[in-house]
């Protein structure tokens, strides 16, 4: 396998923004290195992981040397580019094109969290859950043209733990920790001039999957024809910190962002599929196909005179998810 060596690197450009993304800008910062973060109006707005304040803020607080741009243009970013800079892409909104890539000389990378060419594209986790999949990784590659492909640099792989299984959640809090260190160890390598293995990501092969990113407004609705299984994993899935699944009760949407398979082997009929069936304390009982489902009564915004009502997602709310872009 051939190696690449990115000589003495003196600067970062940096793109994208998440919390993985302040922690490598402290890091930097720390060690006195010049770098300079490019992100968008939006993602600005963001709120940070684990945070109740945006991703500006936190730029701000920090005193993280950066830029809020609509769009990065070559010519932009040429005055900031030379030969011991390197651009480092981190939940990035932007797609760079070939004069944007061929500007860093082979020095622009991206981490994903993914073993790819296993999840490309968005949206992992959610996928993966909703899979009943909880083996994954993270993947520092050098970016070329066509999206989540070329050759990988580093790549951790890893099984979450039982106990960061039950939210979205907690294994994305999980994932940004393996992240981090990876991101870390991979900068430190570079600021010591070792070198790397250039591992080639087949995207042809028989493990290459895509998955768009999930829009849980537009996209995450609850089909009530699903198994007891597929409903829980559903739900998990768009969980916080998105808004949770879709579904209406009393002629009002709600979203769903907990829920668990209750231990009943009661059979149902597809008559009573969403029917609320029982209650106790907190938690609400739905009647599922192969079981029943357990929410938390909260995420009904009402906590009396639910039993023998219905939860339910109408056909053209389901149809219109469907053919809604992800």
């Amino acid at each position: 396998m051939k190696n690449i060596n990115f000589g003495k690197i003196d600067k970062f450009i940096i793109f994208g923004g998440n919390i993985v993304t302040i922690d490598l800008c402290k890091f930097l910062k720390s060690k006195k290195i010049d770098f300079l973060l490019f992100t968008t109006p939006s993602q600005s707005e963001e709120i940070i992981f684990g945070s109740n304040k945006t991703f500006k803020n936190h730029l701000i607080e920090n005193k993280i040397n950066h830029k809020i741009v609509s769009n990065i243009k070559s010519h932009h970013l040429i005055k900031y580019v030379n030969n011991h800079t390197m651009g480092i892409s981190n939940s990035c909104r932007w797609i760079f094109n070939e004069n944007q890539i061929k500007l860093f000389k082979k020095r622009l990378i991206n981490i994903h969290f993914s073993n790819l060419p296993e999840n490309r594209g968005s949206g992992g986790l959610s996928w993966d859950i909703m899979m009943n999949k909880y083996k994954s990784g993270s993947t520092i590659h050098l970016i070329e043209k066509k999206i989540d492909s070329g050759f990988s640099l580093l790549k951790q792989t890893f099984i979450f733990p039982k106990k960061f299984r039950n939210t979205l959640y907690d294994m994305q809090k999980y994932s940004y920790k393996v992240q981090k260190n990876l991101l870390l160890k991979f900068t430190k390598k570079v600021l010591k001039n070792k070198n790397f293995i250039l591992n080639p990501i087949n995207i042809n092969n028989d493990k290459s999957t895509y998955w768009p990113r999930i829009n849980s407004k537009k996209n995450a609705w609850i089909n009530w024809e699903w198994t007891a299984d597929e409903i829980v994993s559903f739900i998990k899935s768009c969980s916080l910190p998105h808004v949770g699944a879709g579904t209406f009760f009393e002629k009002k949407i709600v979203r769903l962002k907990y829920a668990q398979k209750a231990k009943s082997r009661i059979k149902f009929h597809p008559y009573q599929y969403g029917i609320i069936y029982k209650k106790k304390k907190n938690k609400l009982y739905i009647a599922c196909k192969d079981g029943g489902v357990i929410i938390n009564s909260e995420d009904l915004k009402k906590s009396t005179k639910v039993i023998g009502k219905r939860l339910f997602t109408t056909f053209s709310t389901l149809e219109k998810s469907l053919e809604n872009k992800l």
